[in-house]
């Protein structure tokens, strides 16, 4: 059923119903409720992971709140060749979101997008070196976006279970790895991470979100180059300049980039995708005894890997 077209209290009480409902799970990852997983989670995530990719094809991957609708229109305007907005929504190419019929039947090139764990990602675009962008961003200004996020979302919010309740009771969910979505973000990079030292994956474009804020202009390029296109100075400056957070999120609420859909579905009304688009946002949410928990748990759990984060600017 198209919510969008429900009357607004007719819409709100369908929202209600959904907000209630149980998280599916899948490989000990808490998923959002969107449709096709509510219908059958296990056959969607495996139709997932047998989708069938094309060498064309283009895969975002990010955990939520990691940057993606950024990256996503900053990848869809270098494709296009050009600074205009796309219409629509990037959940109308979105994996674990879509019916995938529809999507095989798109033409070539698909600009897809995912929040899934590496594990569930399709095999024959990891198996066929066809191209990734990973997107990753500091777990703790991660955290507090996917707070704000989720207490509007009514696919990731859950009144059952009192999901994700006060900050300090979400905070200690995710330093447990409880409501673990996608299988917790400690997990989802560090999976990325021995995938790419491994190199399991090849043709990867890895992305953090802090280096696209302090350098936009620089960031843009290596993109463009990773997917063989060749802008112009000026082009490249223009995509920087139309989807620096301001100018991107204004256009989101404006209309100029199709109907906004997001405050006819959140609880407060407003558009949980953008919120403020900073680095160190952090400090403000996190107490000392917090921030001391989430240091602890994430020295424990990321000391045999790589990875390193930017906390501030």
């Amino acid at each position: 059923m198209e919510l969008l077209s429900l009357d607004p209290e007719e819409r709100e009480n369908i929202l209600d119903i959904l907000r209630s409902k149980k998280h599916p799970t899948y490989d000990g990852c808490m998923l959002p409720k969107f449709h096709p997983l509510l219908a059958n989670t296990e056959k969607h995530m495996e139709a997932i992971r047998d989708f069938d990719s094309r060498e064309s094809d283009i895969l975002l991957c990010t955990f939520p709140k990691a940057g993606t609708h950024w990256v996503h229109e900053i990848v869809s305007m270098i494709l296009q060749e050009g600074a205009q907005y796309t219409s629509g929504h990037k959940i109308n190419n979105m994996l674990e979101a879509s019916n995938l019929e529809e999507l095989n039947d798109r033409p070539s090139p698909r600009f897809l997008n995912t929040h899934v764990a590496f594990r569930h990602i399709p095999k024959k675009h990891v198996d066929n070196g066809y191209k990734i962008i990973h997107v990753s961003r500091n777990p703790k200004d991660v955290m507090v976006s996917f707070y704000n996020h989720i207490k509007n979302d009514p696919v990731a919010a859950c009144t059952e279970e009192d999901f994700p309740g006060t900050w300090n009771d979400y905070i200690q969910d995710m330093c447990s790895n409880k409501h673990n979505f996608y299988g917790g973000f400690v997990n989802y990079e560090r999976e990325w991470e021995v995938a790419k030292r491994t190199k399991v994956v090849t043709n990867i474009h890895s992305v953090f979100y802090e280096d696209l804020k302090k350098n936009p202009v620089g960031e843009i390029e290596r993109l463009a180059a990773f997917l063989n296109k060749e802008l112009s100075p000026q082009l490249i400056q223009d995509i920087a300049d139309r989807c620096s957070f301001k100018n991107l999120a204004d256009a989101t609420t404006s209309g100029k980039k199709g109907e906004d859909m997001i405050p006819k579905i959140s609880k407060d009304k407003t558009n949980f995708i953008f919120r403020k688009g900073t680095t160190g946002d952090w400090k403000n949410w996190f107490t000392v005894a917090q921030n001391e928990m989430f240091d602890l748990m994430l020295e424990g759990e990321l000391k045999d890997t790589g990875l390193k984060f930017t906390y501030e600017l």
